[in-house]
């Protein structure tokens, strides 16, 4: 009896032992069943792990990298909930943030949920933009020098399945620049394929701009047209008439330089977005943002018009008729604007990225002429 008390306090510390292993083996074979979280602390330090256990104080981590950790619950900043699957293919970053729901330069249809908001800084200025709900969304856009600016809103329709849909506007100023002399908008649509790590978008918009600083001024052409070089072509004038002679026959003296007309200070266009999205690697994902814009080409059309014409010969005042051309603005064709922008970005953490986009813009003219220059970009998101 007395050997029996001697080994009694061994065989329950054998016990108390072999059930806390069963009970970490238990949970570390059910650890494959949580959901893998981003734990962030108020010290700025990160962790992606499986919550083990929580009792109220602290809570147990199971880390990829290091291992179990303790946490003190009153260190934690914020727990985000991760998609297991996703992490383990393709990083940790892939089906949740703000920076799923737009690509470089344009959005798709994903909502910016509640909580996060983000920043996007370009060289030229920065963007911000804060949900107000979970569908619903406004930002700010602008240079460094806080002119021109611009408000962006976005609501997103609810959607369960692979498909979604939003709404957005923008609404621009030139600001102190000229006084917002120059004012527009742009109102689209946009249907999104897809989920957050992949998806691709396409939109369909109309914008406009008021140019009362006259910033995008054109001279379309001459009001009437003339020449005195070849009698064979069309529009000869001899030049012994003169074109100051047959400028104040056409305005008289008060409008002697009025031979032009002036583009419309209102200046529309479509707009067509294609972009998409898709991981590669394990923190990287290749963007492909596009847009097309359409905007009607303004020409002047001449047709025959007749005029007499009174002119010194040297003896006397002599009239003669001459055929000239009588200028028309007619909207002909479209000049169209391709800018394609395939870019990369790369996520250091879930609240940071980084992106660089090697962009480039193709000009084509009504007669199919076409120019075209490269512009690259950066630039940094931050969620706040």
């Amino acid at each position: 009896m007395k050997t029996l008390n001697k080994f009694l306090p061994l065989i329950f510390s054998f016990c108390f032992l072999t059930q806390g292993l069963s009970q970490e083996i238990q949970t570390d074979s059910t650890a494959n069943e949580k959901t893998y979280y981003l734990i962030k602390k108020s010290d700025g330090n990160e962790f992606y792990g499986y919550i083990l256990s929580d009792d109220g104080r602290e809570i147990l981590v199971q880390t990829k990298n290091i291992g179990k950790i303790y946490i003190n619950k009153s260190d934690l900043k914020e727990i985000i909930d991760l998609n297991k699957s996703n992490i383990e293919n393709f990083g940790e970053f892939r089906e949740t943030g703000p920076f799923t729901t737009r690509y470089y330069f344009t959005n798709n249809a994903l909502p910016v949920k509640k909580g996060e908001d983000y920043a996007m800084l370009n060289l030229y200025g920065p963007e911000v933009h804060f949900s107000l709900s979970d569908n619903f969304s406004l930002g700010i856009m602008s240079t460094w020098i806080a002119s021109p600016f611009a408000l962006a809103a976005k609501y997103s329709f609810n959607s369960k399945g692979k498909t979604h849909l939003a709404i957005g506007t923008i609404m621009g100023t030139s600001g102190y620049i000229e006084q917002a002399g120059v004012n527009g908008g742009l109102h689209w649509l946009t249907i999104t394929r897809g989920d957050r790590k992949s998806n691709f978008s396409v939109s369909a918009g109309y914008g406009y701009i008021y140019d009362n600083a006259n910033l995008f001024y054109n001279n379309l052409g001459n009001k009437y047209s003339w020449q005195d070089d070849d009698p064979s072509q069309p529009y000869f004038v001899h030049p012994k008439i003169g074109d100051n002679t047959i400028r104040n026959t056409l305005y008289g003296n008060s409008n002697y330089y009025d031979n032009n007309f002036i583009q419309s200070k209102f200046h529309d266009a479509v707009f067509i977005g294609i972009g998409g999205i898709t991981p590669i690697g394990k923190k990287a994902s290749f963007i492909f943002d596009s847009m097309i814009i359409l905007d009607k080409k303004e020409k002047v059309e001449y047709s025959p018009y007749e005029i007499n014409v009174d002119y010194d010969n040297g003896n006397s005042i002599v009239n003669e008729t001459y055929t000239i051309g009588k200028g028309e603005v007619v909207e002909k064709g479209f000049n169209t604007t391709i800018i394609f922008m395939p870019s990369m970005r790369f996520n250091k953490s879930y609240d940071k990225a980084f992106q660089i986009a090697l962009a480039g813009v193709i000009n084509i003219d009504d007669s199919g002429d076409a120019t075209s220059f490269p512009a690259p970009m950066v630039s940094w998101l931050r969620k706040f």
